[in-house]
């Protein structure tokens, strides 16, 4: 993430957020939550606790789970919803409610001449693309010499392929395999990965 827009974030969670939990904690906003999942903060990278000491894993979660999840203090008492982005009142922002919050924005730059529109599904894919791409460029430029085709088709498109179905939580892979035409338009970034990778091969000089 650019190091401006992740300051941003951080202003966000700071300032606006942060006023929003308080909201959330001064009306009992868990109390509102149906089937709410109660966590400790502490956490790793990819696992949560439960209040029990049970961990789960956080990518075995469902985006409906996820919006249930709320963070404890150390004593055990509710305090903030485990999302970042939060409502005024600290409620978990919902999947339509992006929806309007892009429409308008779209509305906006049409009022001041630029002509944009631009939805949350469009950034998924935008993200997926630049995402794949940028994961077959370093697969380029790590990987050995494959031992065959098959494993080295696996290696440069199979194990990307594997990470973004994850990310984007798709359940066959083959859903995934869509990005792959989209990979053509950013191919100068693979180009370039080949490139590399050619440069670390010895030339015929030096054999």
């Amino acid at each position: 993430m650019p190091g401006r827009l992740l300051e941003q974030v951080r202003a966000y969670v700071a300032v606006e957020r942060a006023h929003a939990v308080l909201k959330f904690q001064r009306r009992s906003g868990w109390q509102s939550f149906e089937r709410p999942i109660f966590v400790r903060r502490e956490r790793t990278a990819s696992r949560l606790r439960l209040l029990d000491g049970i961990e789960i894993a956080l990518d075995l979660l469902s985006a409906d789970e996820r919006n249930r999840i709320i963070v404890c203090d150390d004593d055990g008492a509710p305090r903030e919803p485990a999302v970042l982005w939060l409502t005024e009142v600290g409620f978990p922002v919902q999947p339509n409610s992006w929806e309007v919050i892009f429409a308008r924005a779209s509305e906006r730059c049409s009022s001041f001449g630029f002509e944009i529109t631009i939805s949350p599904h469009q950034l998924r894919h935008t993200f997926a693309v630049h995402m794949l791409a940028m994961l077959i460029q370093h697969r380029l430029r790590d990987a050995a010499l494959p031992a065959g085709p098959i494993e080295g088709y696996r290696q440069i498109l199979g194990d990307p392929l594997q990470q973004v179905q994850r990310l984007l939580g798709h359940a066959s892979l083959a859903t995934t395999y869509i990005y792959l035409d989209h990979i053509a338009t950013r191919a100068n970034t693979v180009d370039a990965a080949v490139e590399e990778l050619l440069a670390l091969l010895p030339s015929e000089r030096s054999l």
